[in-house]
């Protein structure tokens, strides 16, 4: 086995180096969703009804300072099970999430 086949081998089976890329780069930098129901956002007064359309910036929640501290400093260790435990599930969604989430997640 080489060098190159090592190194390669490391960082194709390191999830954290993967996640941490998909953070920075999603490949699906936005996600769009039909509200199916009349929905009150808690802690507000807004009401978002059946039928509006909602755009989700994946890029910007991957890159929110409030989730993630320093956003752009490439960091894997926020893919530690201990740092993936103190977000909300939806912080981290490269692929989508939901009914429609890419088959090959």
């Amino acid at each position: 086995i080489t060098i190159v086949e090592l190194v390669c081998f490391i960082v194709i089976n390191n999830r954290y180096l993967i996640s941490e890329t998909l953070r920075l780069h999603p490949p699906l930098p936005a996600l769009l969703r039909k509200c199916n129901k009349d929905y009150k956002v808690p802690n507000s007064d807004l009401i978002i009804e059946e039928g509006t359309m909602l755009g989700i910036l994946v890029s910007s929640i991957h890159r929110d300072p409030e989730i993630y501290p320093d956003p752009d400093v490439f960091d894997p260790d926020r893919f530690t099970e201990e740092n993936i435990a103190t977000r909300h599930p939806m912080a981290f969604m490269p692929f989508g999430e939901g009914p429609r989430i890419c088959i090959g997640n």
